[in-house]
């Protein structure tokens, strides 16, 4: 046999049985990272509530979150008081237990002007993660503070 039909008759055998092995091959390492989706649902509700002679505000807040672990909600609130603006944010662990909750989350001035009845903007994050995977829910709505 001529030898350079002999290489590519080697090579083409070494083809088929790299072909066959990618073929055959086994597909468990990528399905030993798959993980099941996250669901995540976040809406702030009003009306909040003045607390400590406007020091801070109640908001309540309602979540979804569907890991069975903990997940990180963050709520920030701004509100024209007169001539200045008070602001503050605030974050707090949650638990997920797949339905519907409500919590109320306690914002603290943190610019030094107190906040007072009437109309703010609060925006609220909700972030889940695990080893495998991370997600992340927003919300914001003009609420009423009593």
């Amino acid at each position: 046999m001529h030898p350079l039909l002999l290489k590519a008759g080697v090579g083409a055998a070494a083809l088929a049985a790299g072909g066959g092995f990618a073929l055959f091959g086994s597909g468990s390492p990528a399905a030993a990272y798959s993980s099941p989706p996250i669901f995540l649902s976040v809406s702030i509700q009003s009306p909040a509530t003045l607390t400590a002679h406007g020091a801070a505000v109640q908001v309540p807040v309602k979540y979804s979150c569907s890991t069975g672990g903990d997940a990180y909600l963050t709520v920030t609130v701004t509100e024209r008081v007169g001539r200045k603006t008070a602001s503050g944010s605030h974050q707090q662990e949650v638990g997920c237990t797949n339905g519907n909750q409500t919590v109320l989350v306690t914002v603290p001035s943190q610019n030094g002007v107190s906040f007072g009845k009437g109309t703010a903007y609060a925006q609220a994050d909700l972030i889940e993660f695990t080893y495998y995977t991370y997600g992340e829910e927003q919300d914001a709505a003009t609420i009423q503070i009593k």
